[in-house]
């Protein structure tokens, strides 16, 4: 990565020609391991990557480095070409272990190919330390050889960056295994060598807070050369954030184009896959007839601004006005009288629109075919979702609300969007004992009791509120009026102090139009803090409701009271206090902070936002009116871009 970090420094290029150019990083990564591996091998690819390591290198750059054939992963995978294998899997200990199966098998087979040596393992993003010991266990450790592959963010769409990395947040926050949490540190760690590191670093939550302090150990342990304030900055801040902070922007139902693109149909890598047949909705309803539907041919859609003019115009644009673009779209071409040109002016219409006009026509079909199926997947209930959301949003209506959650599950129910429903009412109103068996018994009745474990995956995640017992005993009495019904919860406290809950109808100009006028999502309020506020004092000031709010950066380094590095910190630690080495709390700073003279000016106009376990295309819709509003420039990036029924999908 060094040759990259190197020529940056030498020549100075836009932030966008940067942030495209870090596949090169991923491939110099890629290609290192390869060379480790023999000049001639097949690769063993899992399926769920093989679009990933498509956005890094194609199949000719593959054989370039030595890889002859190309096989998807499979338990049940005869022969291969070559005898030297090597597996590209992601870090799942399943996975890992049926590969290290089908390796015992051919050594069964062939045991001269122990002492060949011919077997890799490469594992995305990095090994984990549980695969050594599995790897002696099952007497291969000097057999099979095992590698790391982290591959950089990569540039899906104009001002949005991803990892593409789905299966983190499964890890992070249902699983609650955190071995996997340094990958986002170093990818942060080494597009910061590209970019410079920002001035002023915003963490929300336990993970966020945790990844800062990893790339505080990485900036001890390695090189610090980037911190030099003579390298330009091209992020003024980062906004790192746990997606169980703002878990309502994931389980609303977004009103924008692009966010219901990702509700019906598969998006992975900025490709859509669209099948009007096989949607997420139509997949997850019960089937109660024998009959299969239709297979029928998918048609891939580039969800990227760069290739596809029409979505750029209307990825962000509300739903209801995607339809009268797409219909003046095509009024446009249907004007365009090519039998008035002549013979020179046809030549010239050849050589350079036909093409271009050609690939928009395409385009067009398949943005007019995509929107008539969201509307008829949504069926006329989008509206009726919509409001009810809304009323969970500002507690209102709690019977009606769980009366229309009730009845999706008795005559509508989906095995992930009712769950989500369920999170959304549990978060924003909570269930009473009753409401809560009712509703668990109906989804078991309707998908098995084999999904119970379900349950406790959503609560150990934040997403469901488990209600106590009503039994009343002489020693709850005095708590009885804990469980009586409250004007607000947290929750409402909360978005109502950083006006997420707009009491006005939207006109348009708000954020909260990503869902439908009744939500601010929280990434967009930060931004809007950090974006409208001269100095860090008013950036604290205006975001005191949130709890688990840190600070890092250089605007804390000046405050510090003579700890430079994390030598003297740990020579310095207090066994009583959090292990916060690269961040400071707010509440703490602001108290400091009023009683002093020295406040820090803050004039971010490039910000970079980080939401560790996915992010939605609604979020990434307000945070682009932000964008508008301020005339700044928002980054977005985060493990995946993930719907509310990905979330789901992730507990199940």
């Amino acid at each position: 990565m060094l040759w990259f970090i190197e020529k940056s420094k030498k020549m100075e290029q836009p932030l966008s020609m940067k942030l495209a150019s870090l596949s090169l990083i991923s491939q110099h990564k890629l290609e290192k391991i390869l060379d480790q591996c023999g000049s001639k091998a097949d690769l063993i690819i899992d399926p769920s990557l093989i679009k990933p390591l498509e956005k890094i290198c194609g199949v000719s750059w593959l054989r370039q480095h030595g890889i002859e054939k190309i096989y998807k992963m499979d338990p049940q995978l005869g022969p291969t070409a070559n005898t030297t294998r090597i597996y590209l899997i992601p870090a799942d200990v399943k996975k890992y272990k049926c590969v290290l199966d089908q390796i015992s098998s051919l050594l069964s087979q062939n045991q001269s190919l122990a002492d060949a040596k011919c077997f890799n393992i490469i594992v995305t993003p990095k090994v984990i330390s549980t695969f050594d010991s599995i790897l002696e266990n099952r007497g291969l450790y000097d057999i099979v050889k095992l590698h790391s592959f982290a591959w950089e963010f990569m540039y899906l769409d104009d001002q949005l960056l991803s990892l593409e990395l789905p299966f983190l947040y499964k890890q992070l926050f249902v699983k609650q295994n955190h071995s996997l949490l340094s990958s986002i540190s170093m990818s942060l760690w080494s597009l910061f060598h590209v970019t410079g590191r920002p001035k002023c670093i915003l963490s929300l939550g336990k993970l966020s807070a945790s990844v800062l302090d990893i790339m505080e150990v990485y900036n001890e342990s390695y090189s610090r050369d980037f911190t030099n304030p003579d390298i330009s900055r091209d992020f003024g801040a980062l906004i790192l954030m746990d997606r169980n902070q703002d878990y309502a922007s994931s389980l609303l139902t977004p009103a924008t184009y692009s966010g219901l693109l990702s509700e019906i149909f598969d998006v992975s890598c900025g490709r859509l896959e669209m099948n009007g047949n096989d949607t997420k909705l139509k997949r997850g309803k019960l089937n109660f007839t024998m009959s299969e539907a239709k297979s029928s041919k998918s048609t891939v859609i580039n969800l990227d601004s760069s290739m596809d003019n029409l979505y750029a115009e209307i990825k962000h644009r509300h739903f209801s006005e995607v339809l009268s673009v797409l219909s003046s779209k095509a009024k446009l071409l249907k004007n365009e009288d090519i039998k008035a040109l002549g013979i020179q002016e046809m030549k010239e219409y050849v050589a350079t629109k036909l093409q271009q006009v050609t690939l928009f026509k395409q385009n067009l079909v398949n943005h007019v075919l995509v929107s008539e199926t969201i509307i008829s997947e949504m069926n006329n209930k989008f509206e009726n979702l919509t409001l009810t959301e809304i009323e969970m949003l500002n507690n209102r209506n709690k019977k009606s609300n769980f009366t229309f959650v009730d009845e999706n599950f008795g005559t509508d129910i989906h095995i992930y969007n009712s769950l989500r429903l369920m999170c959304l009412l549990s978060l924003t109103q909570g269930l009473s004992y009753e409401e809560y068996n009712a509703l668990v018994s109906k989804y078991l009745l309707a998908f098995g009791y084999k999904f119970l474990y379900v349950f406790n995956n959503l609560m150990k995640a934040g997403l469901l509120v488990q209600p106590t017992s009503p039994k009343l005993t002489l020693s709850n009495l005095g708590n009885l009026s804990d469980r009586l019904p409250k004007w607000q919860n947290e929750f409402q406290t909360i978005a109502n102090k950083l006006k997420q809950l707009p009491s006005k109808s939207d006109d348009g100009k708000s954020p909260s139009y990503v869902f439908n006028g009744g939500y601010v999502p929280l990434v967009a309020v930060i931004c809007n803090a950090l974006l409208t506020s001269e100095s860090l004092l008013d950036v604290l000031t205006k975001l005191s409701a949130l709890t688990d709010l840190k600070v890092a950066g250089a605007v804390v380094e000046k405050l510090k009271d003579g700890i430079g590095t994390l030598n003297e910190k740990l020579s310095n630690l207090n066994l009583q206090s959090d292990l916060d080495f690269g961040c400071r709390d707010a509440k703490t700073l602001l108290k400091s902070l009023k009683g002093s003279k020295n406040d820090l000016n803050l004039k971010p106009r490039t910000i970079l936002v980080y939401v560790i376990g996915g992010i939605t295309y609604a979020e990434i819709a307000a945070c682009n009116v932000i964008q508008s509003v301020t005339c700044s420039k928002i980054i977005i990036a985060s493990d995946c871009i993930a719907s509310g029924s990905d979330l789901m999908a992730a507990n199940t």
